[in-house]
């Protein structure tokens, strides 16, 4: 088996708690041949934990000639690192959100035509326990049509979660609780309803803590086929919570978790013949582990189509979907309106920022 030759990018929070032990735990997939990060103690440390090189730089690293980089980076970072390692002949696996734009999305995606390289974004909410049974179930017909979805995200920051100078603020994190803490429950519940949206009505606002960006958002969204999905985000909640819900005509599947989803968490029931509630019988199906490691599941495709040259996936067409989703919230946000699927194009100001500096030219 032909093992990727690994860079990981960013040695501080996700990358040594999540992309790391998961590149560590894939031995006969990949081998971890260096980490960069601009603090010498962390990518010391990082790489005396792991066994491999530290840089300082990207270039450094990429002058290895890497197969995948890892890009585990405060967000403003992603495109730039995601754009160089590519033109470098790496394939890219980018932590969300992929970046702060639609422009630059779509810059990205061109980039991936040019060089015949991919760029998957972290999504490890479908590559959790239990995900893609219910996604399988939802799409094969047998439990009917998906109706309504519902994606809330209710946890808490405290005030020094922001005292890390990148968080925020629209500059470098881009958006607040919608797109930092929501952003995979989002995803999650985009995919199990089919992968598509219509129209976004939503608010956006900051509510109580001292920053730039959004503490709580609330939107409804209209999917094709008449279904409709409700999204709540904050992370201003006591109880902190991730409930991720579709409704269908013949059952209804239910994940109540926080971090990160277990098949455990997953429940689905339908209603029996005196009309009271009972668990499905087809769910859930055995899995090798009750608890799959996502960032791990996602890795491990990833490397599988690097292997076998093929597209993977979840490539930036597909992650721009969530990211527009994201970003029309915003601008409904803005201007008070519901906002349309491919409304946002080029020479809107939110085509060119996810949230921020968008927000200040519709309203100037």
């Amino acid at each position: 088996m032909s093992r990727a030759r690994v860079v990981v990018v960013g040695a501080g929070g996700i990358g040594v708690t999540a992309h790391l032990p998961a590149i560590a735990a894939l031995p006969e997939e990949c081998e971890l041949i260096g980490v960069v990060d601009p603090d010498v103690e962390r990518r010391t440390l990082a790489g005396e934990q792991f066994g491999c090189a530290a840089f300082a730089d990207l270039d450094e690293a990429l002058a290895l000639s890497p197969d995948l980089v890892v890009l585990a980076t405060p967000p403003h970072l992603h495109a730039d690192g995601a754009v160089r390692s590519m033109r470098a002949g790496a394939w890219v696996y980018c932590e969300k959100p992929l970046t702060g734009s639609l422009a630059e999305a779509d810059r990205i995606a061109q980039t991936e035509v040019e060089t015949g390289r991919w760029c998957v974004t972290v999504s490890q909410f479908r590559y959790a326990g239990g995900s893609a049974q219910v996604r399988r179930h939802l799409h094969d017909g047998r439990w009917g049509r998906p109706l309504l979805g519902i994606s809330h995200t209710t946890w808490y920051r405290g005030p020094e979660y922001w005292d890390a100078p990148w968080r925020g603020r629209y500059a470098t994190e881009f958006g607040g609780s919608t797109t930092t803490q929501a952003y995979h429950a989002i995803d999650l519940l985009l995919w199990l309803m089919g992968g598509e949206w219509d129209r976004v009505s939503g608010v956006a606002r900051t509510l109580e803590r001292p920053i730039e960006v959004e503490d709580a958002s609330v939107a409804t969204i209209q999917f094709p086929g008449g279904g409709i999905g409700s999204i709540v985000t904050t992370v201003l909640s006591h109880e902190p919570a991730t409930t991720v819900q579709v409704v269908a005509s013949q059952a209804t599947a239910t994940l109540r978790s926080l971090y990160l989803p277990l098949l455990s968490e997953w429940s689905v029931s339908t209603t029996d013949a005196a009309g009271a509630p009972a668990p499905h019988p087809e769910f859930p199906e055995a899995e090798a582990e009750m608890s799959v490691n996502g960032h791990r599941a996602q890795l491990a495709e990833l490397l599988a189509a690097w292997r076998e040259g093929r597209q993977p996936e979840l490539t930036t067409t597909e992650s721009r979907r969530t990211l527009e989703l994201i970003t029309a919230l915003y601008k409904s946000s803005a201007t008070g309106r519901f906002v349309d699927r491919g409304e946002i194009v080029a020479g809107d100001p939110f085509y060119a920022a996810l949230h921020g500096r968008a927000v200040q030219e519709v309203l100037a």
